[in-house]
């Protein structure tokens, strides 16, 4: 039996017919595809006999039309067969670390497949979306390919065969055909420190961080930062960065790589230290050291997680699940009560960055006015038929029964009369003040006085119809609340 399947074996492989022995016998025509068709069907027991297969592929696809057909059917499948394969043998010969034959492997699919350093893939689409988000004037489209894969591997094999050159140039191409996968860059990286070039390595560093957008990321990040500022010679920085990289997900020689750089800064008896780490982030701040995620990619997650609640396609329901779990992940719950609450309920909710507040109000009233770059004035002003709400904020640190007094002389002073006044404590325990007044009968005005925090607000209803006045203004008073914007968030990260 052996015996027979030898022979099966050996006459398949003696009888395989490759490009040379069938190229004058081509007619450049259709009339090629079933003959085609019959030598891609041809068994491969060898890996000279696929490469052979290979070169019959590529050269139908260089010189015929042959869309639309079996013959198209069998070349994608065969490509992903192709694919598949040296993808199999690149990975061994990565882990034996025999890194000329993976280059030989990796020559083999730049033979076959077209490779272009001059295209812009993505891993997914939430990546492609990201980064639609935070470069709205690129005008780009989803697409998929291989080419950051080929490149990624070339630098690879480069850099262990110490070869900087090469390797810098495949992991710029990396980065260039697909600037939101992360692995490029931490190559890049690494191969900078590899050859000492720390002042290249911080400028790819600071590119990373711009993507940066899980724990790991960010723990990258910051072990290469700590790592420059250690190579610098500036070690209290480095003791600070380190600090923080460990508080990220790290690899295990990561964390063994920065326990010793510690030890050594420990151990220097010209640096005063903290023993245990108390890193503010102040200390970060005050070297420009970032400390969250960037402005960009928070900016980007908001405008992408707005845009999956307002589609009704069905595709973006998972991307939405997994971008309000990172949202939350970057402390941004507020934004997402925001976007969830102005498009699934009856109410407007409004986020005012320089004072930190929200408020929320129903949508029968409509926005005649909003301000939300300044802190001292009127941030909203609404409208509902002949009712008008204003709300007033400004910073102030005196007490509320201070900041109200004088109101009362300044609205004693313009000429409106006191109808009554009364003073409330609402079930979160906020004082609030609420005085009717007015010019003539025909005109009401409700205005409430309120301190959150350091914000003193005034939450005026000017109205001909005063039934409803108070409750209106009381749903309003009790909806405000402080939360933590982007830029408080980018300040103080980890640390909130």
């Amino acid at each position: 039996m052996f015996l027979f399947t030898l022979i099966i074996i050996c006459d398949i492989y003696f009888n395989m017919k490759k490009l040379s022995d069938i190229y004058t016998t081509l007619t450049q025509s259709e009339k090629d595809f079933p003959l085609f068709l019959d030598l891609l069907n041809q068994p491969t027991p060898t890996e000279d006999d696929l490469f052979a297969i290979m070169d019959i592929a590529k050269f139908v696809k260089d010189n015929y039309m042959y869309h639309g057909g079996q013959l198209e059917v069998k070349l994608l499948n065969l490509d992903k067969e192709i694919f598949a394969y040296i993808e199999s043998k690149v990975n061994i010969k990565n882990s034996k670390r025999d890194w000329d034959g993976m280059l030989f492997y990796l020559d083999k699919l730049a033979y076959y497949f077209p490779i272009s350093k001059d295209v812009l893939i993505f891993d997914g689409v939430e990546d492609f979306t990201l980064y639609s988000m935070i470069f709205p004037q690129k005008h780009i489209r989803l697409s998929f390919g291989i080419e950051h894969w080929y490149f990624l591997k070339r630098g690879v094999a480069y850099r262990h065969k110490e070869d900087y050159k090469n390797a810098i140039q495949n992991f710029n191409n990396a980065i260039k055909c697909a600037p939101m996968s992360m692995i490029p860059y931490e190559e890049l990286i690494g191969t900078y420190f590899d050859k000492d070039d720390i002042n290249s390595a911080k400028i790819v560093l600071d590119k990373y961080y711009k993507f940066a957008r899980t724990s790991y990321h960010l723990g990258v990040f910051y072990y290469y930062t700590a790592l420059y500022y250690y190579k610098k010679n500036n070690y209290f920085v480095a003791y600070i960065c380190i600090w923080y990289a460990l508080r990220f997900d790290l690899t295990l020689a990561m964390r063994n790589s920065l326990a010793e750089k510690l030890s050594e800064i420990m151990s220097n008896e010209s640096l005063i230290v903290g023993a245990f780490g108390t890193i503010e982030y102040k200390s970060l701040n005050a070297n420009k050291i970032p400390v969250w995620y960037s402005l960009e990619i928070l900016n980007a997650s908001i405008e992408m997680y707005k845009a999956c609640i307002l589609s009704p396609l069905e595709e973006f329901k998972s991307l939405k699940k997994s971008l309000r779990k990172k949202l939350i992940q970057y402390k941004l719950s507020a934004y997402v009560e925001k976007i969830e609450t102005n498009a699934n309920s009856n109410k407007y909710m409004f986020l005012f960055d320089l004072p930190s507040l929200s408020l929320k109000v129903d949508k029968n009233w409509q926005i005649i006015y909003e301000n939300n770059e300044t802190v001292d004035g009127v941030m909203l002003e609404l409208e509902n038929g002949q009712d008008t709400m204003t709300v007033i904020m400004r910073k102030s640190t005196s007490q509320l029964d201070i900041l109200y007094n004088e109101e009362m002389e300044k609205t004693k002073k313009s000429g409106c009369k006191i109808k009554s006044e009364q003073q409330i404590t609402t079930i979160n325990k906020t004082n609030l003040r609420i005085v009717d007044l007015y010019f003539d009968s025909s005109l009401n005005m409700k205005f409430m006085y309120l301190k959150i925090g350091e914000m003193f607000i005034i939450i005026s209803l000017v109205s001909k119809d005063n039934t409803g006045g108070e409750r209106t203004l009381l749903e309003v008073a009790n909806s405000i609340k402080q939360y933590n914007n982007i830029e408080k968030i980018t300040k103080m990260g980890k640390f909130l």
